[in-house]
């Protein structure tokens, strides 16, 4: 069986909105990761003072042949707006509108995310309890299948339409499920939609008081520094990413990458460590159901977060996969510059791994001060030693809390 291409991304990150200001300023190394200024920091005594927010989006940059089809609730959450923006984006960068008008029950939608419209949801509790603003739309807006049931509804898509949610790896599984459902012969086309737009005082406090966010107020760009060895914790972002994936019979593009293999473990003990054991089996996986060896993947995208918990877990299980070879294959965690987007990664990071793969040109590794002698993966090494480096299969890990363990094989079309 052919596998799918992914032939059409949106993306929207605190780095910009859309793809081209997003690879412009990830050249740049601009990472838009800053002070917070968008909502009241929950105390006086927060230790935390930064994180990765998108812009607001105004009404005017969506496209305007759909802005007559949103209504006004609609239009006041970026959570929805964002989602509008993506699909759209990946939609034209497809060019399968019309695929998609000529047989719409071909085509399904997934929306993956976290936390979902949480901050929606909090402001209609508060006007429920404190407003005493008893809105139907309330409830209809608060459920987690409105937003792909507006979408599909926007879009004209018929097939299968749901949300879903994973942790961190939420987006991942939409792809795998997008992958699964196309192979299944049920639809040819599926348009995954991943965001979380969910920063706001109470859920940013929350991450705060978990004790997991680095502190480095003085320096918010350089704060999030996977495989480092000066690393002190995440830095949490928002973002909002599409991926158009079809069998090739109906792409009218050769595509941006090739799905080959994806692989899942779940089941680690601990709720917030990812397990070095169920990593390696999902990586494994992956490269089986590409049916391709270790020995052809030229680029890894890692999943490490910043975390001096957990990152050097993921390089062990990648020295167990590839012996040798972990010390020269290119390991860049994409998290280094967009922070951890929650349930979006697999899109908003995937995104940037594709066009590492198709421009053959490896990221010089961000935020890199001092290494970590339990890091023994290539994560320490100069963009100018890969001058000239062709990519054409790449891996992409992903994992996130409960125990959720993902990885995809991604070829060039």
């Amino acid at each position: 069986m052919d596998s799918n291409l992914i032939t059409g991304i949106g993306l929207i990150t605190a780095a910009g909105v859309g793809c081209e200001e997003n690879y412009r300023n990830f050249e740049a190394r601009k990472s838009g990761i800053c002070t917070i200024t968008r909502f009241e920091l929950p105390t006086a005594k927060v230790k935390t003072n930064f994180a990765g927010l998108i812009k607001n989006l105004p009404n005017e940059a969506l496209p305007p042949e759909l802005l007559p089809l949103l209504n006004s609730e609609d239009l006041a959450q970026d959570y929805v707006k964002a989602a509008v923006y993506v699909a759209a984006e990946a939609i034209k960068d497809a060019g399968c509108a019309e695929n998609i008008k000529l047989a719409p029950r071909r085509t399904g939608l997934i929306v993956a995310s976290s936390l979902g419209n949480f901050l929606n949801v909090s402001e209609l509790v508060k006007d429920y309890f404190m407003k005493e603003l008893y809105k139907i739309t309330s409830l209809i807006h608060g459920m987690n299948s409105y937003l792909p049931s507006r979408l599909g509804s926007m879009f004209g898509v018929s097939g299968p339409c749901y949300f879903i949610s994973s942790s961190c790896t939420s987006a991942a599984n939409a792809i795998l499920q997008a992958d699964s459902l196309i192979k299944s012969g049920i639809v040819d086309r599926m348009i995954v939609c991943a965001v979380d737009v969910c920063l706001e005082t109470g859920t940013f406090h929350l991450w705060n008081k978990i004790r997991v966010l680095s502190y480095r107020n003085d320096s918010p760009q350089t704060a999030c520094r996977p495989y480092c060895k000066t690393r002190d914790g995440i830095v949490v972002s928002e973002a909002a990413g599409c991926f158009i994936v079809e069998k090739p019979a109906v792409a009218n593009s050769k595509g941006h990458a090739t799905i080959k293999g994806i692989g899942m473990a779940n089941g680690a003990n601990d709720f917030l460590k990812p397990s070095p054991e169920l990593l390696e089996a999902a990586i494994r996986e992956a490269i089986e159901q590409a049916d391709t060896t270790s020995d052809q993947i030229d680029f890894i995208a890692g999943s490490a977060s910043g975390s001096q918990y957990c990152d050097h877990f993921e390089p062990e299980a990648i020295c167990r996969i590839f012996g040798d070879r972990a010390a020269k294959i290119p390991l860049f965690p994409y998290k280094s510059f967009l922070g951890t987007t929650f349930g979006t990664q697999a899109l908003s990071e995937g995104a940037f791994a594709i066009r590492t793969m198709n421009e053959n040109k490896v990221p010089e590794p961000l935020n890199i001060f001092e290494p970590d002698e339990r890091v023994k993966a290539n994560a320490y090494y100069k963009a100018s030693d890969y001058s000239g480096y062709n990519i054409n299969n790449m891996l992409f890990v992903n994992y996130g809390f409960a125990g959720n363990h993902m990885a995809a094989v991604l070829a060039k079309c």
